[in-house]
Formats: structure tokens, C-alpha cells, sequence
């Protein structure tokens, strides 16, 4: 292992521990932990009901759901911001590291940080369903009433249950597809945040990597398919991946390509400017 890598490891690990003591992460856990179980009220009164339990595989249709995307990648955004704030609170290890590993370093944390934060969702997302929640290796008879009945709109479901989603992928597949997304969604969109701010000099950054997040608000809104493959937010929500998407060539090869030919190229570019100017 080259000296370099050792200190970027080492740049990441501090940054993660900063991450997962920061007062942000608990209040953003606690914000997120209200929003998932207000928005499956709904969803326990349907199993309370009719005194069935929902098998795992909720976070499908949350990371699907627009609304959602906002909260799941603007509070992503949000968290990791100090990170890419170009400031430092420990300016030794900076010092001791060199830019070049600084800058590698707090990419490794940005990644390992989506990695973390898309499991916590996960995770969250499902206890509040407690305890009508059951570990079954099928979408079950909740996911399946909820989409394809009109149970939805009776209980109020404030979550769109895709009947593509479920008519196309059997349920870990669709899970472990939307992680992937998700991860590789928030991670682009941190990683534009710290190149930007590391060019300007600035929190540009933020600004354009929540305008990213509006990007896909405005496609939801206005139906111009055809810029879904450049809206990494849009790229993140498994039901848009449908047959009818194909002429838009939006296709899930494609968008992992995007995705992470595009976190790639941010890094490379953030450690070429500095070697550059050196």
C-alpha cells in the first residue's frame, strides 16, 4: 500500500468518526425516524386491521417515491456538508497528510459515508413498522393489497406502492437494486458538492448539487423523459426503469455507468487541481 493511500485511509476514518459523532447525524436520524413513521401510519393501520404483518422490503418504494428522494438525498447533502466545506478542524492532519491524500481521503469518507447512511434508512424505514413486521422471502400480501387494490387510498398510504416494481423484480432483487442506486445516487451528487466547492472556493457546490435535487421535481412534474438519464435523483427511483423508459435510454447498466464514471471523474479532477497548481 503507497504511503499516499495509507494517509487517504487514514483521512477517512477521522472524517467517519466526525461523521458518526456529529450532532447532525442524530438530529437527521431522529428527523428521519418521525417522517418514516408518520408517512407508514397508513401501511400499520392496513396490517392492524386486517392483522397482517409486511415483510422488509419497504425502502423499494420509499427511495421510488419523489417526496421521499428529497428528504433521503437533501439530508445526505446536508449531512456531509462540513465535509466538503473545505474547512478544516484538525489542520495538523491536513497538514501531515498533504492535499492530494486530504482531498482522496474525504472522497473514500463521502462514499463509505452513503454506504452507511443508505443502511441506517434501510434499516429505520423498517422497525418503525413494528410490530407489524415480518421477515418473509416474498412481497407478501400487504405490498401486493397496497398496489394493486384500491387499500392504498382507503388507509391513506402516503407512499406510492409501484405495481411495476413488484410485477418486474421479486423482492430482494428490488431491494438490493435500490440500494445500489441510492448509494451511488447521493454519493454523485456529495461528490459534484466538494469538487465545485473545492474549484469556487465557495459552498457553490451545495447550491448545484440541491438543484439536482429539484431537477428531478421538475421532470416528475413536466413528463420530459428524456432528460431522466442525466437526473442522478430520477436515476435512484426503481420504478422508472419501465419498458416505455427504453426509448429514453434509461436503463440500469446505464445509469450505474453514469453514476459511477461521474464520482470517477469528480475525484480525479479534485486531486488534478491541486497537483496542477502545484
Amino acid at each position: 500500500m503507497s504511503k499516499s493511500l495509507s494517509k487517504s485511509i487514514h483521512v477517512c476514518c477521522y472524517q467517519i468518526r466526525n461523521i458518526l459523532w456529529n450532532y447532525r447525524t442524530f438530529f437527521l436520524l431522529l428527523i428521519l425516524t418521525v417522517y418514516f413513521f408518520l408517512n407508514e401510519e397508513g401501511i400499520r393501520a392496513f396490517c392492524r386491521n386486517l392483522e397482517v404483518k409486511a415483510s422488509p422490503f419497504i425502502f423499494t418504494f420509499l427511495s421510488n417515491d419523489w417526496i421521499c428522494q428529497m428528504m433521503l438525498s437533501g439530508g445526505f447533502l446536508w449531512l456531509i456538508s462540513p465535509v466538503a466545506s473545505m474547512q478544516s478542524d484538525n489542520m495538523f492532519l491536513k497538514f501531515r497528510s498533504g492535499q492530494r491524500a486530504w482531498d482522496l481521503g474525504n472522497m473514500f469518507a463521502i462514499f463509505v459515508s452513503a454506504i452507511l447512511y443508505v443502511l441506517l434508512l434501510w434499516f429505520i424505514s423498517n422497525i418503525v413498522l413494528f410490530p407489524y413486521l415480518c421477515f418473509e422471502n416474498s412481497w407478501g400480501k400487504v405490498w401486493k393489497t397496497l398496489a394493486f387494490t384500491s387499500s392504498a387510498s382507503e388507509y391513506e398510504v402516503q407512499i406510492v406502492m409501484d405495481r411495476f416494481i413488484i410485477q418486474t423484480y421479486n423482492p430482494w432483487k428490488a431491494t438490493i437494486l435500490s440500494f445500489i442506486l441510492q448509494v451511488l445516487c447521493i454519493n454523485w451528487l456529495a461528490q459534484i458538492m466538494y469538487f465545485v466547492n473545492k474549484k469556487i472556493k465557495k459552498m457553490l457546490g451545495l447550491y448545484i448539487a440541491v438543484g439536482f435535487l429539484f431537477l428531478d421535481v421538475m421532470l416528475f412534474n413536466t413528463f420530459l423523459e428524456k432528460y431522466y438519464p442525466y437526473s442522478p435523483v430520477t436515476l435512484a427511483q426503481l420504478g422508472n426503469y419501465s419498458r416505455d423508459m427504453l426509448q429514453y435510454g434509461v436503463t440500469i447498466e446505464r445509469s450505474v455507468i453514469y453514476l459511477v464514471a461521474g464520482a470517477i471523474i469528480f475525484t480525479v479532477l479534485t486531486c488534478y487541481m491541486h497537483e496542477k497548481r502545484e
